[in-house]
């Protein structure tokens, strides 16, 4: 069959305008969510800096220090930096999974019958700690 062309109405009455940041954060969100492979991560916070919503962070393991829920604790004993994403804040715009240089970042759903905004959270191997 050969291709044909379609004509398309081309719209000019509409106006240019900056999106409100507000409406953006109340848009339907994709049911994935922001994880990392804690083996690829070489802590180089690409993603914490080129997050244009600054809902991503590196924190040091001692913000969990006496968590109520053990299993929290357990996670983190033997980890070097603890990766925070502020899932209400997150759009699910992919930058920081497109600039991490080492495709440590991914979307993925949540397990079946786990909490909503609780997850694991993963533990950076001590060998790529360097410099953090």
């Amino acid at each position: 069959m050969p291709y044909t062309k379609t004509e398309v109405d081309i719209h000019e009455d509409y106006t240019v305008e900056a999106v409100d940041p507000a409406w953006l954060a109340q848009g339907v969100k994709s049911p994935k969510h922001l994880m990392l492979d804690p083996d690829n991560c070489i802590l180089c916070r690409a993603c914490e800096d080129v997050c244009p919503w600054n809902c991503i962070y590196m924190m040091s393991p001692g913000i969990v220090t006496g968590a109520a829920e053990h299993a929290v604790g357990d996670e983190v004993d033997n980890a070097t930096a603890v990766f925070v994403v502020d899932d209400n804040a997150c759009t699910r715009c992919s930058v920081c999974v497109d600039r991490c240089p080492t495709d440590t970042l991914y979307y993925a759903r949540l397990p079946e019958g786990s909490k909503g905004g609780q997850r694991t959270m993963a533990e950076v191997p001590a060998s790529q700690a360097e410099g953090v």
